[in-house]
């Protein structure tokens, strides 16, 4: 779950992207893993769910390589987009953390390839 203030708008990378509303100091937590905050269904139910929410899963969530199951965010996290020099680091307990200080209005971005093991190809 997002613990930080944080918007939703238009993102240089493509699509909408997720902004910083407050400051935010280096190794502070922005997203805390939660498993409240996520769906979680394996391969098999979502290969039953609707084409449509299929797409949702593919486009918005990921497929977590150590659980080996698809996650949804249910919060904005799903609008934190892939960046091979990110701003945030995944730590031992699979909290997002900031990298180094973030500024309001600075796009928050993650190194997709950490945890997605869905073979997508990212920016």
């Amino acid at each position: 779950m997002i613990l930080i203030k944080h918007s939703v708008k238009p993102s240089s990378i493509g699509g909408l992207g997720l902004f910083a509303a407050q400051k935010i100091e280096k190794d502070d937590i922005i997203w805390k893993n939660n498993t409240d905050s996520e769906w979680i269904i394996t391969e098999m139910e979502k290969n039953k769910l609707s084409a449509y929410m299929q797409n949702v899963f593919e486009y918005h969530g990921y497929f977590d390589k150590i659980q080996l199951k698809w996650k949804l965010p249910l919060d904005n996290a799903r609008y934190m987009n892939h960046s091979s020099t990110p701003n945030t680091y995944i730590d031992s307990e699979g909290n997002s953390r900031a990298s180094f200080e973030i500024d309001i209005d600075q796009e928050m971005t993650c190194d997709y390839n950490l945890f997605d093991g869905s073979k997508r190809d990212f920016l």
